[in-house]
């Protein structure tokens, strides 16, 4: 996929032929915005049919593609296509930011640039009329429109624009207006006349508000008080338990103030009497209630009844429940009251038509730059898509970035260096767990790493496979660095480990490695076993008490003894490497050759076949697959690429102190064999020495008996 019209081959290509067919959005090391936009259904994933959309969305406004190959964020206006209703729009969108950019001395030319169009619309954002519907009191020059929206937007809520600064939207403009007619519509039933004099609604004149909010105060427990009576009027052995119990009574602290208070604000106004009068004078009213007693005889009950009563009946109380009940039902009926803390004559102003008419006036202004967002967001897209979609496509259909060893493909998140090698092919992992259940099927040796940032809370983790080399010291819990593709320097740990042959001398090395793995814990098994045996001989030898001189002959015996045994070991070891090398010396020089050629044969052939299997079976898919891909091919490395997805660098030419390559391994190998050549070949002389050329040819007649032999 090197030039368009590959690209635009995708769209007519099998999707079976494509190596990934869907992958979820965070794989991508891209621009975010970018890939939210190929996502066009939002499910976080990227399909076949969303990525060969956006293609086709590219080129049908797009005039040139020469330079999409190249995956630049400019444009020429001229590349976009004007014959169309789109491209026209996004050629005059185009027009009006270089036009802008041009008065600000910040473009040059006919060549629209990703990073220009942001920075114009980020200074769009940043001023007055943004196009987000709310107006603020900076888009206006007046001071009294400043001053009228800002008063609306304190009375209805403010809505806050993208800039964070407080405005109001046109539904608020209308319900502020709205608002402030029906407040003083509402208001305006309630004027009293010029005289002062009272009304229906205004009982009181002037004094009407403040004696109803003191009617108002307890009139519930007024009227509470007035029913208590009319039950001991009923019933009058009610009044005992209408007092205030003496167990609760008896049981208050001299010093708990509030469990008092609490008793008498749940007690009556007074004490319920049959009568149903209320006492008014202090000793008679619980404490409570005394202060509003006072003002209301003073504020209420004189203006209405025309004096100030000490006690008061229950028809005297619906007197004055009826002399407030217009001025109760007014204050039901308010309207408005969002706007109640504005005075009435900035209200009236504000009711002015010049002050809706340039409120709206700014509101269309705001509409029209909304208009030119939306030409900014379809020319961001279309940059973003002729910056991404080339690359984004190769990253689908191909593969050329992951399988070429000078690039990095989108997917790919860094590299880990851990023991002395690079591990330049990493993959992010959500969920360990379930991805390693998914890659142990690709036969790659896979180790999964916690990378940890400097800030606090910045973990992630991820899968990084190894292609050559060796296991080497590579354990869970061994720490290493992890660079992003941004170069950006991450503390590593291995917290586990898929363990599959990582090369084919690997591999082969395995079963000698394993036994000599094994010679090793059996020869530290019977060194412990006789260390053991020798502590145990000490103490006891330590521990016994001391011979007379008559018995130091047993203990001379014991020491033989033991000696003895020393020997029979030895001798024992010495009577089976001489049959081992006497069995050899039987087979003959050629026939020991073909033994020793057919017991390497025998342990090396299924191994090697084995290794070359798997190492043959190993596949990167299953990697993608853990994370949430969906993989068509079998993706496969060559030599090139396993060396540089597991890469252990060079020393320095001329560096003092450092490995000078494999020839020393190779040199210790080769002495090994051949120290062993001579021992079989010492060994061989040493059997001719001890089974002579008769002996030799006697045993087979010893083998079998003649005729004439006794029976």
């Amino acid at each position: 996929m090197e030039t368009p019209d590959d690209l635009e081959a995708v769209l007519s290509l099998d999707e079976s032929l494509w190596v990934a067919t869907s992958a979820p959005v965070g794989a991508f090391s891209c621009d975010r915005e970018f890939l939210s936009l190929v996502d066009s259904d939002g499910n976080g994933r990227i399909q076949t049919n969303e990525l060969k959309a956006a293609i086709t969305w590219l080129f049908d406004r797009l005039a040139d593609r020469s330079r999409l190959a190249e995956g630049v964020g400019e444009l020429k206006l001229a590349a976009i296509r004007s014959d169309t209703p789109a491209g026209g729009a996004l050629v005059e969108s185009g027009e009006y930011v270089l036009d802008q950019l041009h008065q600000m001395g910040k473009a040059s030319g006919y060549i629209l640039s990703l990073e220009d169009v942001r920075i114009f619309a980020a200074s769009i954002h940043n001023q007055p009329l943004n196009g987000d519907g709310v107006v603020v009191s900076a888009a206006a020059r007046e001071p009294e429109i400043k001053a009228f929206i800002d008063d609306a937007a304190a009375c209805m809520g403010p809505a806050t624009d993208i800039s964070g600064r407080t405005g109001i939207r046109e539904d608020m403009l209308a319900g502020f207006i709205a608002a402030a007619r029906d407040y003083l519509e509402w208001k305006a039933k309630g004027q009293l006349p010029p005289d002062g004099s009272p009304t229906p609604v205004m009982p009181l004149g002037e004094a009407t508000a403040g004696a109803y909010a003191v009617y108002c105060t307890h009139a519930r427990e007024v009227d509470a008080f007035f029913a208590l009576c009319n039950v001991i009027r009923f019933q009058p052995d009610a009044a005992a338990h209408m007092q205030l119990p003496d167990a609760k009574l008896h049981d208050l602290g001299a010093s708990d103030a509030g469990r008092v208070r609490e008793l008498l604000a749940k007690a009556p106004i007074a004490r319920p009497v049959a009568s149903g009068r209320l006492p008014l004078a202090d000793g008679d009213t619980n404490p409570m209630y005394r202060s509003w007693a006072a003002r209301l005889k003073t504020q209420v009950l004189e203006p209405v009844l025309g004096r100030i009563p000490e006690e008061l009946n229950e028809e005297e109380w619906g007197k004055v429940a009826a002399v407030f009940a217009p001025y109760e039902a007014y204050i039901a009926q308010k309207k408005g009251g969002q706007v109640e803390s504005l005075p009435e004559q900035k209200l009236r102003e504000y009711l002015a038509e010049k002050y809706q008419a340039r409120v709206r006036e700014l509101i269309r202004a705001d509409s029209k730059v909304a208009l030119l967002m939306e030409g900014l967001k379809e020319l961001e897209k279309l940059l973003l898509h002729h910056q991404h979609i080339m690359r984004l496509a190769r990253n689908f259909v191909s593969f050329p970035e992951l399988y070429g060893t000078g690039s990095r493909a989108l997917f790919e998140v860094g590299s880990a260096l851990i023991d002395g090698r690079w591990f330049n092919f990493c993959t992010r992992v959500d969920d360990v767990a379930g991805h390693a259940a998914v890659a142990q099927n690709s036969s790659v040796f896979c180790l999964y790493l916690e990378v940890t940032g400097r800030d606090a809370g910045e973990k992630f983790t991820v899968a990084a496979p190894a292609t050559s080399g060796t296991k080497g010291n590579l354990d869970v819990g061994k720490r290493g660095v992890f660079f992003d593709v941004n170069g950006r320097e991450y503390d590593a740990r291995i917290v586990r480990i898929i363990t599959n042959p990582i090369s084919l001398h690997e591999a082969l090395a395995s079963p000698f490695v394993r036994l000599w793995n094994f010679i090793l814990g059996k020869i530290e098994s019977l060194t412990t076993k006789a260390e053991k045996g020798l502590e145990t001989g000490a103490d006891k030898m330590l521990a016994a008490p001391p011979a007379p001189a008559a018995a130091q002959p047993g203990m001379a015996a014991t020491h033989g003894g033991l000696f003895l045994g020393v020997g029979v070991a030895v001798a024992a070891l010495s009577s089976a490497f001489a049959y081992i090398v006497k069995t050899f010396a039987g087979l003959g020089h050629q026939n020991l050759l073909l033994g020793i050629g057919a017991v390497l044969v025998l342990v090396l052939a299924p191994v090697t076949l084995l290794a070359v299997l798997k190492l043959r079976r190993r596949d990167l898919s299953g990697l993608l697959e853990g994370s949430g891909w969906a993989i068509n091919a079998r993706m496969r490395l060559d030599r090139a690429q396993r060396r540089h997805f597991t890469r252990r660098m060079p020393y320095p030419k001329g560096a003092e102190g450092a490995p000078k390559g494999h020839w020393k391994v190779v040199a210790i190998i080769l002495a090994i064999l051949l120290a062993l050549g001579t021992v079989f070949y010492i060994g061989l002389q040493v059997a001719k020495t001890l089974c002579p050329a008769e002996a030799r040819q006697a045993a087979p007649e010893q083998a079998e008996p003649g005729p004439d032999a006794p029976q």
